[in-house]
């Protein structure tokens, strides 16, 4: 058997409880799949999408390439490689043994179940039928094996189609959630910490394609950190079907403005506020309904509940905050996870603490605000940012 010899069946589970909004859904897992794979395995290769009982299946070869990129697809809840067979039930059997033998190499399951699905009824057969048949071929060769329909440890899976029928004997996890580009369009504002690369693959599993806005603090930081940024946007585009474009806000001398002009304690505060226009305006250069941030109830001095207010004041579209609730170890477990932690931890200097006070205001008022902002030309400033942002 090769590679070209097997199929993909793709499961997903939140996808099905849409409705009359389903097949839309479908289709845009389908689409997403099918480009993740081609980038995989080459525009050349051919990809074949059928939809058996409300599954995707994608006839296309297999190997670890396909699996790392399906593992990267939101909306997938599990997949599994299928093998090619005729439609035979003899050959449906010697199948099954044969993917039971190679399973005895590394180590066999306690109990054990077949499923069988009838795209088309062109054997005799019917499912259960077909299932007590390869089942008992299964338990005569491997007599140990305990047959338990209800909790399985290993589900052996048929899929009888008409000329050709596939087999299964692996099932691997997906990371669930909706497809990308099922929801609006976002702009996420992201620093070279662990925080803001995990809200970005948040509200990509929530099904939102997500382009980037960084801060860059030049000429009072070196290129590495243009760079570590980069290299974060790289690893999170790998979760979207099309590479989403890096805004570049040159902000160091900005900073220095503020800072020259304002009280060290207020200083954290209004370089947020300030980012947050600037976002704001390059939001509809993006197209991005809302904006996004790494924020965590309480985690730092301007991400107390009156200064995250005082930050919104300034926003002209919503800002979403999809980690307002975890703790740093829940973040640090997500970036582990989908691969950004590696980098996001390379030293580096964060903007935001360019100039800044050791003990930044943990509750800033309106007034006080009112009072720092009012010695600096906000308007001329926004525009001069968005005016010399570039494009990654």
């Amino acid at each position: 058997m090769t590679d070209r010899d097997r199929a993909i069946l793709l499961r997903y589970h939140e996808v099905a409880l849409k409705g009359d909004n389903r097949k839309w859904f479908e289709d845009r897992l389908a689409m997403n799949s099918k480009k993740a794979l081609k980038a995989a395995l080459g525009s050349t290769s051919p990809i074949q999408v059928t939809r058996p009982y409300g599954r995707i299946l994608l006839e296309t070869e297999w190997n670890p390439a396909s699996q790392d990129a399906l593992k990267r697809v939101f909306g997938i809840s599990s997949f599994s490689p299928m093998r090619k067979v005729p439609t035979r039930l003899d050959l449906l059997t010697a199948a099954a043994l044969e993917e039971f033998a190679k399973l005895a190499q590394v180590g066999l399951p306690k109990t054990f179940r077949v499923k069988t699905r009838r795209s088309d009824k062109v054997l005799p057969e019917t499912s259960v039928e077909i299932d007590r048949i390869v089942g008992s071929a299964i338990k005569d060769t491997y007599p140990q094996l305990v047959v338990d329909l209800k909790n399985a440890d290993f589900t052996l899976e048929l899929e009888v189609r008409l000329n050709e029928s596939f087999i299964s004997s692996e099932k691997i996890s997906g990371e669930g959630g909706l497809p990308v580009g099922s929801n609006g369009r976002l702009l996420t504002l992201i620093s070279g910490g662990l925080d803001s690369p995990v809200a970005a693959l948040s509200v990509l599993k929530r099904g939102s394609p997500t382009s980037f806005v960084h801060f860059y603090g030049a000429p009072f930081v070196g290129e590495e950190v243009l760079e570590k940024i980069e290299d974060l946007v790289k690893l999170v585009n790998r979760y979207q079907p099309e590479n989403e474009p890096l805004y570049v806000v040159p902000f160091g001398k900005i900073q220095e403005r503020i800072a020259l002009a304002t009280a060290p304690k207020m200083r954290t505060i209004l370089y947020r506020r300030m980012m947050i226009r600037i976002a704001s305006k390059l939001a509809q250069r993006a197209k991005a309904l809302a904006l996004v941030t790494g924020e965590s109830l309480g985690q730092v001095a301007s991400q107390t509940l009156e200064n995250m207010s005082s930050i919104n004041e300034v926003a002209s579209i919503p800002i979403l905050r999809p980690l307002i609730t975890f703790n740093k170890d829940e973040i640090i477990a997500q970036a582990k996870r989908w691969g950004t932690y590696e980098t996001s931890i390379r030293p580096s200097i964060d903007c935001c603490t360019l100039f800044a006070d050791r003990h930044p205001t943990l509750r800033a008022n309106a007034a006080s605000i009112q009072e720092q902002e009012a010695r600096l030309n906000i308007a001329e400033w926004v525009e001069e940012a968005a005016s010399t942002t570039y494009v990654l």
